[in-house]
């Protein structure tokens, strides 16, 4: 069986689902290219394609994970040609995110790109019966300032997940607290999200795979305890992890299916009510750690979707 994977050399979770199968994956890495070819071949209904010489038509499943793109700046030519041999190498690569329409997709790219839209995914989740916080986006310095006014603790996150580059040093953007009077003048070059906070007993993050769905609390310990953002933990190791019984799994499930995916990495606060709290879906979100620190097999119920098979231990 032949699975084609778009990914990034580098992606750890490429290796964690490989060691369940018997046959290699096909990597397909943006960065190997314009150094190889991707060719397109017209023969009605459909193109034969072609990666760097291999014929990827026959495969039986793409795997899109986490590719890379070069930037136009990277891209090998006299600066006046960038540009243009950049958006040729792009959309190349990109054309094959609407061919194998017959293969199974985890997940379709352009799900993926729909589905990173978090003010779509807040709609969604309310009307399947999550509870949402109270939450603006907006790049208005007055609308936030009075929405900030208006509750005792509001937090704030970024619309992208672009980092900053301050010399030799990258700055990721985390979740964090806002205060009253804080200074907004910047806001409307960069608009952002914020949410009435909500008290935490624990995060708890659900993976569903396919139909399977598999849930993990995430509680944050030492000089971590404070912090808004459990992520942070993930570079101190101050963060206790505890499978359990998902909630909500019907809706879970429910939710990836209405955004057409096959995947999906949801974020939930339980309050000290113990109610659960929406925050956000990864329509392609990392798990690996989940798996390294709670022992659920995802990395099996993975290669168990792409292969239709059941994988014995």
């Amino acid at each position: 069986m032949k699975i084609l994977v778009i990914t990034s050399k580098n992606d750890p979770h490429v290796g964690m689902v490989q060691k369940h199968l018997d046959e290699p994956f096909i990597i397909l890495d943006p960065k190997d290219y314009p150094g190889k070819t991707m060719t397109y071949l017209w023969e009605p209904p459909f193109f034969k394609i072609w990666a760097n010489g291999e014929d990827i038509t026959e495969c039986n499943a793409i795997w899109y994970r986490k590719p890379i793109f070069y930037e136009p700046y990277e891209i090998p030519t006299d600066l006046a040609y960038q540009r243009f041999a950049h958006s040729a190498y792009e959309h190349t690569f990109k054309a094959l995110y609407a061919l194998l329409r017959n293969k199974l997709w985890v997940s379709d790219p352009w799900a993926i790109f729909h589905g990173n839209n978090k003010l779509y995914q807040i709609e969604l989740a309310y009307a399947l019966g999550f509870k949402i916080p109270k939450t603006i986006v907006s790049g208005d310095p007055q609308r936030v300032g009075n929405f900030i006014d208006s509750a005792e603790h509001i937090i704030t996150k970024p619309m992208t997940t672009e980092s900053v580059q301050l010399g030799e040093k990258t700055y990721l953007m985390y979740t964090t607290s806002v205060k009253p009077g804080i200074n907004l003048s910047g806001l409307p070059l960069a608009p952002a999200i914020f949410q009435e906070e909500v008290s935490n007993e624990c995060d708890v993050r659900v993976t569903v795979i396919g139909e399977r769905i598999f849930a993990c609390e995430i509680y944050r310990t030492g000089t971590m305890a404070p912090e808004i953002d459990w992520r942070k933990g993930q570079l101190t190791g101050n963060l206790i992890y505890k499978a359990c019984k998902p909630p909500f799994p019907e809706m879970c499930v429910e939710l990836v299916r209405q955004m057409g995916l096959k995947f999906g990495a949801i974020d939930f606060i339980r309050d000290h009510e113990g109610q659960y709290w929406f925050m956000e879906i990864n329509p392609n979100g990392q798990w690996g750690f989940i798996e390294e620190n709670t022992g659920l097999p995802l990395s099996k119920a993975m290669a168990e979707l792409l292969t239709g098979t059941t994988i014995p231990y």
